[in-house]
């Protein structure tokens, strides 16, 4: 890896502070935050790859222990499926974006024109490898507590608000405000058996897709679809630092 410059040591630190995380080496955090296509463009001899594989794993087993405690007497094939939406890519995507991984992320020059910095699964990715950096720096007791509190507790909330929550009204009014075009939505697949269907939608504002979501109903998923649109405007509308 590249060494790191002092306006890149800034940025990490200032992200480790912001949730009271001290690390020894700042370069695996700096490894997770660097996508693939980046890597291939400067010629460096590593990715976030396998600290996603890792992190997935982590992530997983605190998310596995979070829902046995948070549902208790309920049967392994509902937290299963409380598992997999709390920990999908789509929703740990959307809570990288909140806290801000977007900006933090290296990504090759084609990926940067494409949007990468507001895809949801690539963040959720990349929210993975933080995951896997900071538990190899910091060990599996300390980083529990910020897995739980920073990921796994407002990843339940989305999932919530995002099945519960009219978002649709609220990009609708949001989009009439900043004066784009009226948001217009598409299942663009649908998938699983008849009585476990999961839908995926878009949406697209000004003909350029803004936000997608699954869900086990169309409008769940354009719902959440929506809730992830509105987020991705604010955040190319926030004033910078």
């Amino acid at each position: 890896m590249r060494p790191l410059t002092d306006e890149r040591r800034f940025q990490l630190l200032r992200f480790l502070n912001r949730h009271q995380l001290r690390v020894r080496d700042l370069k695996p955090l700096d490894r997770a935050l660097t996508h693939s296509s980046y890597a291939f463009e400067k010629q460096l001899d590593g990715n976030n790859e396998r600290l996603e594989f890792l992190g997935d794993a982590v992530v997983g087993m605190f998310a596995s222990r979070y829902l046995f405690d948070l549902y208790p007497g309920e049967p392994e094939g509902v937290l299963a499926k409380h598992k997999s939406s709390l920990v999908s890519g789509n929703v740990l995507g959307r809570r990288a974006l909140e806290l801000g991984l977007g900006p933090l992320l290296l990504v090759g020059r084609g990926e940067e024109q494409t949007g990468a910095r507001q895809r949801a699964r690539l963040l959720g990715s990349a929210l993975e490898a933080v995951v896997g950096a900071l538990f190899l720096e910091s060990g599996a007791a300390v980083i529990e507590p910020f897995v739980k509190k920073v990921i796994l507790e407002p990843c339940m909330a989305l999932t919530r608000s995002a099945e519960y929550g009219d978002y649709k009204s609220q990009l609708q009014e949001y989009a009439q405000k900043i004066g784009t075009g009226s948001p217009v939505y598409e299942i663009v697949s649908v998938s699983g058996p008849d009585h476990d269907r999961q839908f995926e939608a878009v949406v697209l504002i000004d003909g350029g897709i803004q936000g997608c979501g699954k869900g086990s109903r169309k409008k769940i998923a354009e719902n959440r679809a929506a809730m992830h649109a509105h987020m991705v405007l604010l955040k190319k509308l926030e004033p910078p630092d």
